[in-house]
């Protein structure tokens, strides 16, 4: 029997999936693999940011969505290709198990690049998951509230600015359902008034929309414009602070929402697969093939798919949900056929268009050549949009979301994640093991109370090495400077209360204060097993 795992649970690896268990029925063990448990369809993010669909009804449970196949909810961090064999990481035990496959399939997407401008990465909002649109709903609220009671005017323009980079799709998705959530709410905020309100939508081209014919970007331009949002083509994000955005113009917008659509680039799983990246993707043939190898396959956003030229031009397929669908019945049904051992098919797909919506009832597309805009437009859109989602419990779900938003105002609650402090607090009880030989570390431990066993295996044969921890000493920063696996156990010796500093806060700590690291150097050979430390 095969074995195929696929990496990636959105549109590429699902319908990738749900082919292949079509094609090959029980004659292939099938396994998908994500770091969550269910599909969200991402052209409903902004809806959900809006408030016009409940966070919970965007989404299908992979298991639900793929019946007969085995989902597992990990991260993969590395593939040995010689061995046909991944390593993940699940579970908070972090210790690394193997899967071996007969065919890898690739669909991790592309995550958004927040290093194309200065401060991007510390003060943008994205849209690319369920918990970018939820972050932002809870942000655009929290900037009503405050701007609703305070007496600065500055900060209340500040408040009442929202800045999206991007003129896209999802940029002009995001901006139109942005400001009619925020026009539709406004009768709850008394001291907040329409004119007050600031959208701008910043667009590198000289339209939005591109992917659009002109007349219908130029439409949905129009059509944002009647409802304040102002359009500023020719420009893009310099950078971004705390407070404001700049443009490459040199104009400051003071603001307190800066959302990001623009610049996509490979995960930090594709960039270490060992592949050479083309234009930021995994190159494969027009078979879906990664290139050199017939066990690796790629689609969807992370692949780099050549399209059938008639000019002699390279073209290649869109991230679009669309082209997703149709490479993973391509892909499935290539890897039937090897099984099979009939020839392989390259991929060929026609589009049937493209649409956007751009917010209160009104949206364009375009169609099989056929232009459309306004009412009619939005109500295809919805239609359409309705047909694609997965499963019918989430269609009933989404329709009923949208029935009840056109007769029932907008909530305003803000239902936020709890603010938690960089550290955690953990206790255990005497016995319990905190740590096992070969896991990878999740932070750096620091003793509150209560003393700690560390103990590792001499590798001769020898005596164990063991050292007692208490109060201030410390434990797996050697394992985190160094990007090794643990070498022995660490259980508490009695009650104890330790402070965990999670992995990534640790190493940007480390990077800020390199007088830690020189710390750290100095202590290995005073508190390390000696096999450990350094020479």
């Amino acid at each position: 029997m095969s074995r195929i795992v696929i990496v990636g649970g959105g549109f590429g690896g699902a319908f990738a999936a749900k082919y292949l268990r079509r094609h090959l029925g029980r004659d292939a063990d099938i396994e998908i693999i994500n770091s969550t448990n269910y599909f969200v369809f991402q052209p409903l993010l902004p809806e959900v940011a809006s408030g016009t669909i409940n966070a919970p009804d965007a989404v299908t449970p992979l298991r639900y969505m793929l019946k007969g196949i085995r989902v597992r909810m990990a991260d993969v961090i590395a593939v040995d290709r010689d061995k046909q064999r991944i390593t993940i990481l699940q579970g908070s035990r972090r210790i690394p198990q193997y899967i071996d496959y007969d065919h890898l399939v690739i669909a991790v997407g592309q995550q958004t690049n927040l290093e194309i401008s200065a401060g991007m990465r510390e003060h943008a909002l994205c849209m690319r998951n369920l918990a970018d649109a939820h972050g932002l709903r809870n942000r655009v609220i929290e900037c009503l509230e405050h701007a609703d009671i305070t007496r600065d005017e500055n900060l209340k323009r500040r408040l009442l600015t929202f800045v999206v980079a991007g003129g896209g799709f999802s940029g002009t998705e995001t901006i139109g359902e942005l400001i009619e959530m925020i026009h539709r709410t406004l009768k709850f905020y008394p001291n907040v008034s329409k004119d007050q309100i600031r959208a701008v939508l910043v667009q590198r081209g000289d339209r939005i929309l591109p992917e659009l014919s002109r007349p219908l970007g130029e439409y949905a331009a129009k059509k944002l414009g009647k409802r304040n949002v102002d359009i500023r083509c020719h420009a893009s994000v310099a950078s971004a602070t705390a407070t404001a955005v700049f443009l490459d113009n040199g104009e400051r917008i003071d603001t307190a929402t800066f959302i990001s659509t623009v610049g996509s680039g490979p995960t930090g799983f594709t960039s270490e697969l060992g592949i050479d990246l083309e234009r930021g993707k995994i190159p494969v043939d027009e078979y879906l093939q990664i290139k050199g190898s017939q066990s690796l396959w790629a689609l969807g956003d992370a692949a780099l798919i050549p399209l059938p030229s008639a000019d002699g031009e390279p073209r290649f397929a869109p991230p679009t949900a669309q082209y997703a669908v149709r490479e993973a019945k391509c892909l499935a049904g290539n890897i039937a056929a090897l099984h099979q051992g009939r020839e392989l098919q390259a991929f060929a797909f026609r589009p049937w268009g493209s649409l956007a919506s751009i917010g209160h009832y009104s949206a364009v597309a375009e169609l099989f050549g056929l232009r459309l805009s306004g009412l009619t437009a939005w109500l295809l859109w919805r239609a359409i949009y309705i047909g694609m989602l997965p499963g019918f419990s989430t269609r009933l779900r989404v329709a009923l979301n949208w029935l009840f938003d056109y007769f029932l105002p907008r909530s305003i609650v803000q239902i936020a994640n709890r603010r938690s402090a960089a550290t955690q607090y953990r206790r255990y009880a005497r016995g319990d093991v905190i740590s096992g030989e070969g896991q990878i570390v999740d932070g750096f431990y620091t003793v509150i109370s209560g003393y700690l066993e560390s103990r590792i295996p001499d590798p001769h044969g020898g005596e164990d090495f063991v050292r007692i921890l208490g109060p201030g000493d410390h434990w797996g920063e050697r394992s985190l400077t160094e990007h090794t696996r643990t070498v022995g156990t660490l259980t508490a010796a009695e009650d104890a209360t330790v402070m965990v500093l999670p992995a990534d806060d640790f190493h940007n700590l480390c990077d800020a204060f390199p007088v830690l690291d020189d710390y750290f150097e100095k202590i290995s050979d005073k508190i390390y097993a000696p096999s450990l430390r350094k020479h």
